[in-house]
């Protein structure tokens, strides 16, 4: 899985925003198996933001949160980052041992 953060600065607002992509084969198949996680996100200017949880595979460029300082937006950004990692790392010790197939004689 790779995670790009792009930072913009405009018209005096920090933006931070993510694109999440590449995930592995295991990591896709345990998505399917187990859900998608999802992540809070902000996004919007910094008074007018909303906040939701995104499914981790529909994090994109387009979700942009606007903050009035470079600290809140790098502070959003680790918060954010920190959750993936979270989410990856439990996802990824996820094992599905209840699905199988058993033939049974009656």
């Amino acid at each position: 899985m790779k995670i790009t953060v792009n930072r913009k600065l405009e018209s005096g607002t920090y933006f931070v925003s993510f694109k999440v992509g590449d995930f592995t084969p295991d990591e896709l198949q345990k998505m399917q198996s187990f859900g998608v996680p999802n992540v809070k996100m902000k996004a919007g200017l910094p008074y007018q933001r909303t906040l939701h949880a995104s499914p981790l595979t529909a994090i994109s460029e387009g979700i942009r949160a606007g903050f009035k300082s470079e600290e809140e937006a790098k502070a959003y950004e680790n918060e954010v980052l920190n959750q993936i990692r979270e989410a990856m790392k439990s996802l990824r010790e996820s094992q599905d041992d209840f699905t199988s197939s058993q033939e049974v004689n009656l």
